[in-house]
């Protein structure tokens, strides 16, 4: 195996020199430069990772945790964080956690144990991580380098937050299904315990009330946020809509506003093996504008997030604190923006079950 004293005996000159040349620690004359470069590629010298971290107490790597890596918008987060990171070159290990808590924990432990530098934690998912929640706030106080995409804790000064304008983006396709005409519309979301689901519960009650309309709680589903969650709690909810001895045409739903995208393509499969129609019998609003909305049929009209953007945002945030550059921690809040698609559209007449 090659060493570093292969490659300063092949260049000529010492190994702290090419120790500055490979870690760019000190100054060192373009010819000099020159030769151990060619030295390097003549042997094929690679730098030992592992002993490069116990010299400069560096990993060059960040985490990044997210609980659902086939969702599609964890996919394009992912993304944006690898862009930005690369640049400043470090490496990203992509942790799922299926939401676990557990695995939250131990992912965030790889900073404490120095086996990444930094790391960046996306809402956990349906399940309520309080131990995970109290882990992040600890490293919080301990001024450990991480940033948060999404809210989670409900707090700030805990460290960097990077969000979207979930609020607004829910209140916006409320309007435009109570404009087109809908008034019973069901809605399925995460606990309500979670920031993410209580913001936008919150904003569909403010929909409606604004309207004149009462909340009814028999239209309001908790689901777990996934394409099959979605898909087995509008089953549930159909069923007990067709089995309702109370049902009539002014006490059935004809839009579902769904808390993210996969929920309401989820929603969508079902209604068609019921042999429902979209948006003819049910419209179908979705959260997120992941790539999939724009391809499924009909295409969902959904509330589009600046997925990437909260990936790169956060990943500079990260880089700004490895580097221990004494920037405030801060929020930051990225605009949404309702994108109208083909499974909305002004209600019928016609009640769907």
């Amino acid at each position: 195996m090659t060493t570093i004293y292969d490659v300063a005996k092949i260049a000529g000159v010492s190994v702290s020199t090419v120790s500055r040349v490979l870690n760019d620690s000190g100054p060192v004359s373009d010819e000099t430069r020159k030769k151990v470069e060619e030295a390097v590629a003549a042997v094929g010298y690679r730098p030992n990772p592992s002993a490069r971290s116990l010299r400069t107490q560096k990993t060059d790597l960040i985490a990044l945790i997210v609980p659902d890596i086939i969702n599609e918008y964890f996919s394009v987060i992912s993304r944006g964080v690898q862009d930005v990171v690369e640049q400043h070159g470090y490496h990203m290990l992509l942790c799922n956690t299926d939401g676990n808590e557990n695995a939250e924990i131990d992912y965030m432990q790889m900073l404490e144990n120095g086996r990444v530098d930094g790391f960046i934690i996306t809402p956990p998912g349906p399940n309520l991580n309080q131990n995970a929640d109290d882990y992040l706030r600890s490293l919080g106080r301990a001024d450990k380098p991480f940033v948060m995409i999404g809210d989670r804790l409900g707090e700030t000064g805990v460290c960097d937050i990077v969000t979207a304008d979930t609020s607004v983006g829910t209140r916006e396709a409320m309007m435009h299904l109570l404009e087109s005409g809908h008034s019973m519309i069901a809605y399925l979301g995460g606990p309500e315990a979670k920031s993410v689901a209580t913001n936008r519960l919150k904003a569909y009650k403010q929909g409606l009330s604004r309207r004149g309309l009462s909340v009814n709680k028999e239209l309001i589903y908790e689901t777990d946020l996934s394409l099959q969650g979605g898909y087995e709690t509008a089953r549930r909810m159909i069923d007990q809509w067709r089995s309702s001895p109370s049902k009539s045409a002014g006490s059935i739903p004809t839009a579902i506003f769904a808390v993210n995208d996969m929920v309401a393509i989820g929603v969508i499969m079902a209604l068609r093996d019921y042999g429902l129609r979209v948006p003819e019998d049910v419209a179908v609003v979705g959260f997120d504008d992941v790539p999939l909305a724009s391809f499924i049929q009909p295409r969902l009209t959904t509330v589009a997030q600046p997925k990437y953007d909260l990936g790169r945002l956060a990943a500079e945030r990260l880089m700004l604190q490895i580097a221990d550059t004494g920037e405030p921690k801060r929020k930051i809040i990225l605009p949404t923006r309702l994108v109208v698609r083909e499974s909305t559209q002004p209600r019928q007449d016609v009640p769907f079950l």
